[in-house]
């Protein structure tokens, strides 16, 4: 279904995003911003007021809300604030769209969506609220789930990454399998214009932040049993004394997503130890350019990198395995680039959107 685009009309796809502001979330909001058809529907969309975006397409209109970021003023915004804003700018919305877990109040019965992208609350870790680098983590698991039920509906249509995400979504919150669908991001390789030529010395790769859960220890405690010579290279500063650090492990801190890219391409294998992923966008950057990974035995891992024959799975916390399967790598080893043509994503999920809007 086609929905015409009326440049003088008041009816919007209202998207709420105020909260996706950096990392993968921010991803996330360019994506959906890129991936509007151009010629269907209009499409307000309340954006986070500290980042630029743009969008050429004259049925796009950004809106940045300034002070809604602090949980309490977010659910504020998402209680009342949002859709005073609608009444008081003479909106006619047909859609609700929340990029971003939570859904939010608006008086008008439209249909309800909700990209889901929080994994926390379906691993099996546990956190202590009393240690301040897991009290984040804790209320995500614990108490984040209150507010994504404070507006969801049985018949919101949920979006997930993962068909992991969706099961542990379907059990957590008891909601229908039939409603929620998985859909892939979207990932376009880079043209690369480095020409340099990778070291003599085997090269690895972990570009993740410092976060306890990416797991860097386990390849620290890894090298310890390796003797093999090479170069690990992780996307973060060490906080470590020289003289207390493997030689082997290089610290380069934050790259530009290009440079990755060129790493991925020139390099002999990703690493991957993280134990805590809602997709893990790096495992599929590396396989679209048939590099070998060992990758965290984790069902997100095994589900991001399904059909691809370049990835050696390992038990995230055993640094000895680890250590044989960086041992067993092979310089200069290329694998057969992953597939995910199949694979639904953004055209998928807006035809989703479109199917339940009623026809005007």
């Amino acid at each position: 279904m086609s929905l015409p685009v009326h440049h003088t009309s008041n009816r919007y796809m209202v998207v709420n995003a105020t909260a996706l502001d950096r990392s993968g979330a921010l991803s996330i909001l360019k994506q959906f911003i890129d991936n509007i058809p151009p010629d269907k529907g209009q499409w307000l969309i309340f954006t986070p007021d500290n980042v630029e975006l743009t969008s050429n397409k004259a049925n796009v209109r950004l809106e940045p809300i300034i002070g809604v970021k602090p949980m309490h003023k977010r659910l504020k915004w998402d209680a009342i604030g949002l859709n005073k804003w609608i009444k008081q700018n003479n909106i006619d919305p047909v859609a609700a769209i929340s990029l971003q877990n939570t859904g939010f109040h608006l008086e008008k019965k439209v249909p309800h969506f909700i990209y889901y992208h929080q994994p926390l609350p379906f691993f099996p870790n546990k956190w202590n609220p009393l240690k301040s680098n897991q009290r984040t983590f804790w209320f995500y698991k614990h108490i984040y789930p209150f507010f994504v039920n404070l507006f969801l509906k049985k018949d919101t249509q949920i979006f997930v990454q993962l068909d992991f995400i969706k099961e542990g979504f379907a059990k957590r919150f008891n909601h229908p399998k039939e409603k929620i669908g998985v859909y892939t991001p979207t990932v376009t390789p880079p043209q690369c214009s480095d020409k340099t030529k990778s070291s003599s010395l085997l090269s690895l790769i972990y570009p993740a932040m410092p976060h306890f859960y990416k797991n860097h220890k386990i390849i620290e405690d890894a090298l310890k049993f390796s003797f093999r010579n090479m170069d690990v290279i992780f996307t973060t500063n060490s906080n470590k004394k020289p003289e207390k650090q493997d030689i082997r492990l290089k610290y380069i801190g934050v790259q530009p997503q290009e440079k990755i890219w060129e790493m991925y391409r020139k390099f002999d294998a990703l690493l991957f130890p993280s134990y805590i992923e809602t997709f893990g966008l790096p495992l599929l950057e590396a396989a679209l350019t048939g590099m070998p990974i060992i990758a965290s035995d984790l069902p997100y891992a095994r589900e991001v990198l399904a059909g691809y024959e370049g990835v050696k799975f390992v038990k995230y916390d055993d640094p000895k395995a680890w250590a044989h399967a960086i041992d067993n790598l092979k310089k200069g080893k290329r694998y057969l680039p992953i597939d995910i043509s199949k694979r639904p994503s953004w055209d998928a999920l807006f035809n989703a959107i479109f199917k339940e809007i009623p026809k005007t």
